[in-house]
C-alpha cells in the first residue's frame, strides 16, 4: 500500500509539472514581449539617436506612477535603437526616458507623482553654484500591457538649450565672471522646467582675445525672468541683456526647435557695450571650434 501511495503521488506531481511543459501553456503565467524602438530625429527627417543620445535611463510606472522598475539601458541596446521592457502584469504603465544623463540627479521616484519627480544638476540639491545641466533629452509613452506583443516607438525630444556667451574687448586678466540668472533648475517627468530661478555661474575660458562659456539650461517656455550677465571681479554687473528681449531681436534664433543653440556676443568698446549674435553664427556652415 505504501508503494501504491508513493507512484500515486509521483504521478500526480508529474501530471501538475506536465501541465506547464507541454505546448498547451494555459496553465501558466502568460508574458507579452513588450518591445520599444528608440528614436530621436530632431528638426529633420533623418535618424539621429546615436549622434545626440549616449545613455538612457529608463524608469517604468504603474497606472498610479508608482515606480515599477529603473535602469539603464545598454550600450547594445542603445546602438540597435531597441529596448525589451521587463515581464509586466497586464495593465496600463508609463514609461519615462531621460538621454544623457549623467551628472544631473533625480529626485524622489517614490513620491507618486511625475509633476513632483524632476531631474536637475547635483549643486540644486547641494544648494551650490549651478554652471551647466546635461544636454537632456526627455520621452514618454503610456503603455497598455496585453497578453499580445507588441512594439511601440518611443520618440525622443529635447529637454536643454544650448547657450554660448562670448565677451570681446577685453583683457584675460579682467577675470570676469558670466552669469545666466533667473533660471529654471530643473526638469521634471513631464519634460517641463521649473523650480525656484536660480543663477548660473558659467565655466569660463580665455580664447583668442575673448571669454567663451558654454551652458545647458533648461527649455523654458517663459524666457522673460532669464537675464544673461557680466561681472567684473568684484562681482558688478558691468553688462546684461534680457534672454527674451534678445530672442525677440534676433529671429533666426528659434527656441521651438530641439537643436537649437543661443549665442550671445558681448563686445565691449570705448563707447561702450554692443551685444548681438557672433559673426559666424550669420554665416552658413561656420560653427565656432568650442
Amino acid at each position: 500500500m505504501k508503494i501504491f501511495n508513493k507512484l500515486l503521488f509521483m504521478l500526480l506531481a508529474v501530471g501538475m509539472f506536465s501541465s506547464c511543459i507541454k505546448e498547451d501553456m494555459d496553465d501558466c503565467p502568460k508574458y507579452s514581449v513588450n518591445t520599444l524602438s528608440l528614436s530621436y530625429k530632431g528638426d529633420g527627417t533623418a535618424e539621429i539617436f546615436n549622434e545626440k543620445i549616449e545613455r538612457v535611463v529608463m524608469y517604468v510606472f504603474d497606472k498610479n506612477e508608482q515606480l515599477v522598475t529603473t535602469r539603464e539601458l545598454t550600450k547594445d541596446e542603445l546602438a540597435q535603437r531597441s529596448v525589451c521592457l521587463p515581464e509586466l502584469e497586464p495593465g496600463t504603465y508609463r514609461v519615462t526616458c531621460f538621454g544623457n544623463l549623467i551628472k544631473d540627479q533625480v529626485n524622489d521616484l517614490y513620491c507618486g507623482d511625475c509633476d513632483k519627480i524632476y531631474c536637475a544638476a547635483p549643486g540644486y540639491f547641494k544648494k551650490e553654484t549651478i554652471s551647466s545641466n546635461d544636454p537632456l533629452y526627455y520621452s514618454s509613452l503610456e503603455l497598455t500591457v496585453t497578453e499580445e506583443d507588441q512594439n511601440r516607438e518611443l520618440l525622443f525630444a529635447s529637454s536643454h538649450y544650448k547657450v554660448l556667451v562670448e565677451v570681446a574687448g577685453v583683457p584675460a586678466e579682467s577675470n570676469l565672471s558670466l552669469e545666466v540668472c533667473g533660471v529654471l533648475p530643473y526638469t521634471n517627468f513631464e519634460n517641463k522646467a521649473g523650480g525656484n530661478p536660480v543663477d548660473y555661474k558659467l565655466d569660463t575660458e580665455y580664447s583668442d582675445g575673448q571669454f567663451n562659456a558654454l551652458s545647458n539650461i533648461m527649455r523654458h517656455s517663459d524666457h522673460s525672468a532669464v537675464d544673461v550677465c557680466v561681472r567684473d571681479v568684484n562681482g558688478n554687473e558691468i553688462a546684461k541683456i534680457n534672454l527674451a528681449e534678445f530672442l525677440r531681436a534676433n529671429p533666426e534664433i528659434d527656441c521651438s526647435k530641439h537643436e537649437v543653440l543661443i549665442p550671445i556676443h558681448f563686445e565691449f568698446k570705448s563707447v561702450g557695450v554692443e551685444i548681438g549674435v557672433p559673426d559666424w553664427f550669420v554665416v552658413p556652415d561656420v560653427k565656432p571650434e568650442f
